[in-house]
């Protein structure tokens, strides 16, 4: 019996092992540290166990698991709120896409569901990549044409690719996204890569395989800032639950203190009691002056005990209260740093970095606060696009950090030209866009024609050869029920007739009348 017994143990231990070593190895890639110590306990459990040294392991194992402040959990929340965020944004780019829209909000819909296991973030997120594939296919269909007869290839094709509004909407986005990045990580050669190339142009594979990479940063932001909001929060709850024991303790202190003092004074009671006693008990004057002396005695040795332990429950008490005071100043110290910290990172996000003028995203949100207004007074609201005319060339002849220079200039000028209740924001590239409430459009044209006038005068020199810089411009107001996105694409378009006709023009809803 106890042969079976060992044998039976034996099979256990070994299909146990293997489980283990099956287990861990399903598991490697959450975690380099977690991964190396797995990778060691398989090999203590492989061939011939060795149970003492797997041991080991497995209590690294447990401490490494309990410090672990990413969970897969927080990471799948952060994962697919940030397929969200990327999903949302295509759905923007595609609102006049019936088909499309309808499939990113189908899949708006799953990303709002709950997720039951790791494995279906990586569908939902190969779900995103497919529906950029699409909307790609979809602004490049008849783009890219070739004539039988000749079999000459369309040069045309590039520019009218470039030229469509989805297409471009696209690449300004990514744009903005590299700028972004490029700033966090000055150093990385697959962002001045996709940079260069979205200078340089691109076609729809490249663009998507771009995409993909930056969802792949904007992940792993996400990842990096669930860590160091975790790290605040354990400190916030640490510091919490340290007030919380000592509030407690204070609590306890306090009853015990009570309870002391009614026990003393229960005592004090008793001996008063015995005074009456012996007052009416005693037969002569020699005996009560003894007997009162011993109750005396009594009673001050009480009183004294008594004072004793109110001045130490008072010393704990006020030990326990600077105690506490220490911990919420430490706790108010660390809200402080957190707060400024995500009112910077808040400013960071809609600041963009090269011109430190507002990005899309601060215009979008200062947009819908104006158009708002703008339905409310019925007062006029107008949105002006500028773009820089011949901006590739600058980077082609001189040099990206010309470019970037003059992106600066541009920008600084064009912010000193605004009025306070006026906002200017860069789109992306070389692209800028003004939002210019309760002025009549022939004010704005003339303001517009004095700004491109002084700006294409303005001496600008690169390597020792002058160079003029000049600007086209596009401008239209809101219309009654008219939409946000319907009045930025007749701006545009508006733009790109100043472009087409000649360039360092102002177009504008009076000259189109």
């Amino acid at each position: 019996m106890e042969a079976k017994q060992l044998d039976a143990y034996k099979k256990n231990n070994a299909l146990l092992c293997q489980f283990i070593v099956r287990l861990s190895s399903f598991y490697e890639g959450f975690s380099g540290a977690i991964d190396s110590e797995l990778k060691t306990l398989r090999s203590h459990l492989s061939g011939t166990p060795n149970f003492s040294l797997a041991a080991v392991s497995i209590e690294k194992l447990n401490k490494s698991l309990q410090s672990q402040e990413i969970t897969l959990r927080k990471y799948s929340i952060d994962t697919v709120s940030s397929i969200e965020e990327a999903t949302k944004q295509l759905q923007k780019i595609v609102f006049e896409d019936t088909e499309l829209k309808a499939l990113t909000t189908q899949q708006l819909i799953k990303l709002n569901q709950p997720i039951d296991d790791i494995f279906s973030i990586y569908k939902l997120y190969a779900k995103a990549i497919a529906l950029y594939r699409i909307a790609l296919n979809k602004q490049i269909v008849g783009l890219e044409t070739s004539t039988s007869d000749t079999q000459t290839v369309d040069t045309s094709a590039p520019k009218a690719q470039e030229e469509n509004p989805h297409y471009r909407s696209i690449m300004i986005e990514l744009n903005q996204l590299i700028a972004s990045y490029a700033q966090k990580k000055p150093d990385d050669r697959q962002l001045r890569d996709i940079k260069q190339r979205l200078e340089d142009g691109m076609n729809e594979d490249q663009l998507l395989k771009s995409c993909v990479v930056i969802l792949r940063m904007i992940v792993q932001d996400a990842m990096s800032e669930a860590s160091l909001t975790g790290k605040v929060i354990q400190g916030l709850h640490r510091s919490l639950g340290e007030i919380g024991s000592s509030v407690s303790a204070t609590i306890e202190g306090s009853t015990t203190q009570f309870e002391q003092r009614q026990a003393g004074n229960e005592v004090l009671k008793q001996h008063l009691d015995s005074f009456e006693e012996v007052v009416s008990e005693s037969h002569s004057l020699e005996a009560l002056k003894a007997q009162t002396q011993d109750k005396v005695n009594t009673l001050l040795s009480t009183l004294q005990k008594q004072q004793v332990d109110d001045q130490q429950g008072q010393e704990d008490l006020i030990a326990l209260l600077t105690s506490m005071q220490d911990r919420i100043e430490t706790l108010q110290n660390q809200t402080s740093v957190y707060k400024k910290k995500l009112a910077e990172q808040a400013a960071q996000s809609r600041t963009d970095p090269l011109t430190r003028l507002p990005n899309r995203q601060a215009y979008n949100e200062k947009l819908d606060i104006a158009y708002a207004q703008f339905k409310q007074n019925n007062m006029p609201l107008t949105v002006a696009v500028v773009d820089i005319d011949h901006f590739k060339s600058i980077n082609d002849r001189f040099g990206h950090a010309a470019g970037d220079k003059t992106l600066q200039v541009v920008s600084k000028y064009l912010k000193q030209q605004i009025g306070d209740n006026e906002f200017i924001a860069r789109w992306g590239g070389e692209e800028f866009v003004m939002l210019l409430p309760n002025t009549p459009m022939k004010h704005i044209e003339a303001k517009l024609n004095e700004i491109r006038t002084a700006l294409s005068q303005m001496p600008f020199k690169f390597k020792q050869q002058k160079v003029q810089i000049t600007a086209s411009f596009g401008a239209t107001s809101f219309r009654k029920n008219e939409d946000k996105e319907a009045v930025f694409e007749r701006a545009d378009e508006y733009l790109y007739k100043a472009k087409r006709n000649g360039r360092n023009l102002v177009i504008t809803d009076i000259s189109e009348q």
